[in-house]
């Protein structure tokens, strides 16, 4: 839940009192002109970004939530770092690690769990996988980024946000560096995986 969320950077309004309320398992689009906010938006949900005033929401607890004088005041440390994990993100850049081969990539959010969620390696390299084949990019496991498609490269970032199971996806503008025939065809994918996962996804 979003309710009357503002943010603005020195002295220009980028978000003016935003209320919106997603539920669980629903496929949500945001869309607006350059500028508007939208990706704005969606890292004040990740908490990428503070707020300046408003409630943040989530599975009815507050992340943060507004005083007398409307201002945004967020919860202590373990209770954002809760919040975090119920997080994937996918940029509209891809952001993978050159240096690593399609599976670490998609292993890298594993591999920085702890505590009950912390996974055995063999767990890891099953849920990895899963996701992959869910992608349909589990024959390219061994590949750097450099030697994949455009296409490619966006299916393994979706691979690596959704291998920790989050509760909610978000897809920041992931098309716009496609070509308008993958474009499409990823857009699909995306419709599917939704389907499939029934994840609650804003885009």
């Amino acid at each position: 839940v979003f309710d009357n969320v503002t943010k603005s950077y020195h002295v220009s309004n980028v978000i003016k009192g935003i209320s919106l309320r997603i539920k669980k398992g629903e496929f949500v689009f945001i869309v607006g002109d350059s500028g508007s906010g939208k990706s704005t938006l969606l890292r004040c949900a990740t908490l990428l970004e503070t707020m300046d005033g408003g409630d943040l929401i989530y599975l009815g607890d507050y992340a943060a939530k507004a005083d007398e004088e409307g201002k945004a005041v967020y919860g202590d440390k373990d209770t954002l770092q809760a919040v975090k994990k119920h997080f994937g993100l996918v940029f509209q850049n891809y952001a993978l690690y050159p240096h690593m081969t399609v599976k670490q990539n998609i292993l890298f959010p594993l591999e920085n769990l702890t505590g009950k969620d912390k996974l055995n390696k063999t767990q890891m390299l099953e849920r990895a996988y899963e996701t992959a084949k869910l992608v349909q990019i589990d024959e390219l496991m061994e590949r750097k980024p450099s030697e994949l498609s455009g296409g490619q490269q966006q299916r393994v970032a979706i691979a690596r946000a959704l291998v920790k199971f989050p509760r909610i996806l978000l897809l920041d503008e992931p098309l716009s560096n496609l070509d308008a025939r993958l474009r499409l065809q990823t857009r699909e994918e995306i419709k599917r995986i939704q389907k499939e996962t029934g994840i609650t996804t804003i885009f």
